[in-house]
């Protein structure tokens, strides 16, 4: 037992030691196994979930459908201390029931085929702080709000090929649909409040708002080797390729005027063709079972960084800009645990990094940027999978929060922030999301 408790420290500490971010990769993990595991099932699970995790596994699975009709979820976002001062300030909390999983497995004389319907990667990142403060007869009005949300939904088809006793290869084909949206708002308002006559003696306000989105297709290559106690698995995931369609929104606006200035700014596109890169991602996986029904599994996966690139170019009458993107390399690892207590009920738990890759990077002349409030994730997750004859039920919980927020000096990038003076330590992030996942298995019901 003692080499269980090892592994699982080792981990922690690797965890700890390395410098890494990620961005828009891991947010939501699928299936029986993945679910409960944290997503460690690299080295192969009888779910058919592997056409996302692995697909030379999904062999493993029996011929099978699973669904999530819901998965309530509970987020809250911002900073607890927005303003300074002892003002705490209001976290935003999101209530969700988003379904994450769709997925069936059929065997067609002899050659198994799975398919899945998956929302990878969901962002509900709400945060707005007003404060009102008084000066004699000035009462000055501070607002700030900030906004991005988005879903990358993937619709794919996967298949495992039997190369050796023990070793299998896979391929999924994957197309994705991603849409994102990104806002924020700065507001500064002074008026004169003399005889109850609210007169404004200065007004700044600089907004953002965009959205964009593009359609295309990933590829993932898995390779694995099953035996009876050590298994391993390799996946590759190709970048997204073959864009079918890609859109974009952007409005920016800019207006201060006070006694000696009086400035306007606007720059809108309404119709912007949207490039969405993603990276190559390289996982390991390793699963043992060191004693009946139960097993550790662990994963590794590296990302690779993409270089600065420009997603959009933004046009009007008055001013052109680029709008950019990019990111750094990951380097994420998960572990997990299972038990099998009877034939009827089996236990799983584990945690996973979900780190960050976007670098909020100062803009140049005639660039545009989103300021992506974000940091170092860690989650842990536990659960049940309950069987009754040909059904299963997976109930469990997933817990994630931020262990380490980027430094302050990031997110001066967000124009204009500085002139509210907030205290930008101490971003808060955390998530709960209740695991529902339901599996009918369907061999010997049909036959094809």
């Amino acid at each position: 037992m003692h080499k269980r408790y090892l592994l699982l420290l080792l981990f922690c500490c690797i965890n700890n030691l390395i410098y890494s971010q990620n961005y828009l990769y891991d947010t939501e993990q699928f299936g029986i196994k993945g679910a409960t595991l944290g997503g460690s099932v690299i080295a192969g699970a009888d779910d058919e979930s592997m056409t996302f995790y692995n697909p030379a596994a999904i062999h493993k699975a029996p011929s099978q459908v699973s669904i999530s009709l819901f998965q309530p979820a509970i987020r809250t976002f911002g900073f607890d201390n927005f303003w300074g001062g002892n003002e705490t300030s209001q976290l935003n909390t999101n209530f969700g029931l988003r379904p994450s999983l769709i997925s069936f497995k059929v065997n067609i004389k002899g050659f198994d085929i799975a398919f899945i319907k998956i929302s990878k990667s969901v962002l509900t990142d709400n945060f707005s702080a007003k404060r009102e403060t008084t000066n004699g007869n000035d009462l000055t009005t501070q607002f700030f709000e900030y906004k991005y949300t988005g879903e990358d939904s993937w619709f794919g088809a996967g298949t495992s090929f039997k190369i050796g006793t023990k070793t299998h290869l896979g391929v999924s084909q994957f197309l994705t649909v991603a849409d994102f949206s990104y806002s924020n708002n700065i507001l500064i308002e002074q008026f004169d409040m003399t005889n109850n006559m609210a007169t404004s003696n200065s007004y700044f306000n600089s907004q953002q708002n965009s959205n964009y989105g593009d359609i295309g297709f990933v590829t993932k290559l898995g390779f694995l080797y099953d035996s009876n106690n050590h298994d391993f698995g390799v996946t590759i995931t190709t970048p997204k390729y073959l864009r079918l369609n890609s859109n974009g929104e952007f409005t920016s606006t800019f207006v201060n005027i006070d006694n000696t200035t009086n400035d306007s700014v606007q720059i809108i596109d309404n119709d912007i063709d949207t490039k969405i890169k993603t990276p190559w991602e390289f996982s390991l996986g390793y699963s043992y079972l060191f004693e009946t029904g139960s097993k550790i599994w662990a994963t590794a996966s590296y990302y690779s960084s993409i270089s600065e690139y420009e997603m959009g170019t933004i046009e009007s009458v008055n001013n052109n800009a680029s709008w950019v993107n990019g990111s750094e390399g990951v380097f994420n690892v998960g572990v997990g645990y299972s038990r099998k207590i009877s034939n009827k009920v089996e236990l799983s738990g584990g945690l996973r990094t979900n780190n960050f890759a976007y670098r909020n990077r100062q803009s140049i002349n005639n660039e545009l940027r989103n300021t992506i409030l974000d940091g170092n994730h860690i989650h842990f997750v536990v659960g049940s999978k309950f069987e009754f004859k040909r059904h299963n039920v997976l109930i469990g919980v997933d817990w994630g929060t931020l262990v380490e927020a980027p430094g302050e000096g990031n997110f001066q990038f967000l124009n204009n922030i500085g002139r509210l003076s907030p205290n930008l330590r101490g971003l808060k992030k955390n998530n709960i999301n209740v695991l529902l996942t339901y599996r009918f298995i369907i061999d010997e019901l049909i036959k094809l």
